[in-house]
C-alpha cells in the first residue's frame, strides 16, 4: 500500500513526521498480530511537488524522503496543511503556493484511483484545486468561517473530525492527522491493526467530532451598527432573562427586521447567538472552577438544568461532566 504525504511550505512539521511514525508503528503492529509475511505493507513517504525541500511554518527545512514520480500512482495521498489559514482566519484570501503544479497532479492521481486526503487546512488546497465540488469537507474549526467565505458552494461540516467522500477524505484540526492516519490504517489493513496502533502510540481511538474543542468566536466582521450594539449587549447581559423583542427595540429595529439583519450579519439567529455565549461561559467555568455543574449552569442564566445539558451537548458533542473531565 503506497502512501505519499505532500509537504508544502508553511506546513506543520510535526504532522508530516508524525504521520510517518504512525504508519511505521502500524507495520510493526501488523507483524505482531499477523506475522512477518505482512511486514512493511504500508509504504509511507514524504514528497514535494517539485522534488525540492520546503520550509515549515517553524522555519525548519523538510527534505522529501522520496522523489515524486508522476507515472507512479499512490494508493493514498495526504495533503499537508498550512498554519496561515488558522492564524489569518479573518483574511479575505489564501495564498496556495505552486497550485498550478499541485492541481494537475492531484487530479490525475484521482482519475487513476488514488484516494486523496487532507488534514486541518489542507482542505483549502483541495478546494483551490477544484477537488471538493459536490463533496463535503471539514477543516480546522477556527478556519471554518474563512473557508465558507472563500468557497460558499462547498458544503462544510466543521463539527466533524473526518469526512469520507469515498475518493476524497478530509479531517479537521491540526492534530487530526493522527485520526486520519488511524482511519486510513483501518481502511487499508483492518480495525485490529488500527486499534493496536492506537494503543501502542497512546492515542484515543478515532474521534468523530472536533466540536468539543471549538471556542465560540462571534462574527463581528460586518458594518451593521445596530447588530453590533445588540451583540455587545448580549455578551454583557447573557445571565439575565432576555426578550429578543425588547432587545430589537433597544437597538432601534422592529422585531422581524432585527432577526433578519442579525442572521445576515452573524450567520446566527439572536437566540442561537445567546445560547452559544452561555455555553461558552459554562465551558470556561468548567475548565477553571471546581463549582458544582448545576451552579455553573445557573450562573449562565439557565434555570432548566436538563434543557441546558441537552443544549451543551448539541454544541460540544459531550456532556458538561465529560467536558470537565477532558479539559479541567
Amino acid at each position: 500500500m503506497k502512501i505519499v504525504v505532500l509537504a508544502t511550505n508553511k506546513c506543520v512539521i510535526s504532522a508530516l513526521y508524525g504521520i510517518l511514525d504512525i504508519f511505521y508503528a502500524a507495520n510493526y503492529c501488523a507483524v505482531q498480530r499477523f506475522g512477518k509475511d505482512v511486514k512493511d505493507t504500508l509504504d509511507c513517504q514524504i514528497v514535494t511537488i517539485d522534488n525540492k525541500p520546503v520550509i515549515g511554518y517553524n522555519g525548519i527545512q523538510v527534505m522529501p524522503t522520496e522523489l515524486l514520480n508522476h507515472a507512479n500512482i499512490p494508493d493514498f495521498i495526504v495533503v499537508s496543511s498550512s498554519v496561515k489559514p488558522v492564524l489569518d482566519c479573518c483574511a479575505d484570501s489564501v495564498n496556495i503556493e505552486q497550485k498550478e503544479l499541485v492541481a494537475p497532479w492531484l487530479k490525475n492521481c484521482l482519475k487513476h484511483g488514488s484516494i486523496i486526503t487532507s488534514y486541518c487546512t489542507g482542505s483549502f488546497l483541495l478546494a483551490e484545486c477544484g477537488l471538493l465540488s459536490k463533496k463535503i469537507a471539514t477543516t480546522h474549526w477556527r478556519s471554518a468561517d474563512l473557508f465558507r467565505k472563500l468557497y460558499p458552494f462547498i458544503r462544510l461540516d466543521s463539527d466533524q473530525l473526518i469526512v469520507d467522500n469515498g475518493d476524497i477524505i478530509c479531517s479537521g484540526g491540526a492534530m487530526a492527522y493522527m485520526d486520519l492516519a488511524l482511519y486510513l490504517i483501518e481502511k487499508s489493513t483492518g480495525r485490529e491493526v488500527a486499534t493496536d496502533c492506537a494503543k501502542l502510540m497512546v492515542f484515543d481511538p478515532v474521534r468523530q467530532k472536533q466540536s468539543p474543542y471549538v471556542s465560540f468566536q462571534s462574527q463581528k466582521d460586518h458594518e451593521d451598527q445596530p447588530i453590533l450594539k445588540a451583540q455587545e449587549w448580549l455578551e454583557g447581559h447573557f445571565k439575565q432573562s432576555i426578550s429578543i423583542e425588547i432587545l430589537a427595540e433597544h437597538v432601534g429595529l422592529g422585531s422581524r427586521t432585527f432577526k433578519r439583519r442579525f442572521k445576515l450579519a452573524t450567520n446566527e439567529t439572536p437566540i442561537s447567538y445567546l445560547q452559544r455565549i452561555r455555553v461558552e461561559h459554562v465551558k470556561v467555568q468548567l475548565e477553571v472552577s471546581t463549582d458544582p455543574i448545576n451552579k455553573i449552569i445557573w450562573s449562565a442564566g439557565y434555570e432548566d438544568i436538563s434543557s441546558f445539558r441537552q443544549l451543551f451537548k448539541k454544541f460540544t458533542g459531550i456532556t458538561p461532566k465529560d467536558y470537565r473531565l477532558k479539559f479541567a
